[in-house]
């Protein structure tokens, strides 16, 4: 077993969590820590591709800051609303859920964001 364990350890350390790395600055580490506390990294990759929800790279030059805003604080409400939020649901077969956050949680979620998914 412990033979295992070391293979193993080195295989997640090489592969580490598919997120990119935040840029160290407070906001960054704190909208890093929120997007994996918050589970986002289950439903959205960052270059990775499409999982249950969209591919979030190049996520600011496909939409507004303001409508990012807007879906991340209330997706139903988006998608009762805009088109393009109702495309998204139709399209991935999935409500994303309200996140609850806080206006500060979201300005350090959407840094990171708007770093991690540049082109």
């Amino acid at each position: 077993m412990r033979l295992l364990a070391i293979p193993l350890f080195l295989l997640i350390v090489a592969c580490g969590s598919g997120l990119p790395p935040e840029n160290g600055s407070a906001p960054a580490v704190e909208g890093a820590r929120l997007f994996k506390a918050k589970g986002c990294y289950s439903c959205h990759s960052i270059g990775q591709g499409p999982k249950a929800g969209p591919d979030l790279k190049g996520l600011f030059t496909r939409r507004e800051e303001a409508w990012i805003r807007a879906y991340v604080s209330d997706p139903v409400t988006m998608v009762a609303n805009d088109p393009i939020a109702r495309g998204l649901k139709e399209q991935y077969k999935i409500q994303m859920p309200k996140m609850m956050i806080s206006s500060q949680e979201m300005d350090a979620l959407l840094g990171y964001l708007r770093n991690a998914t540049q082109p």
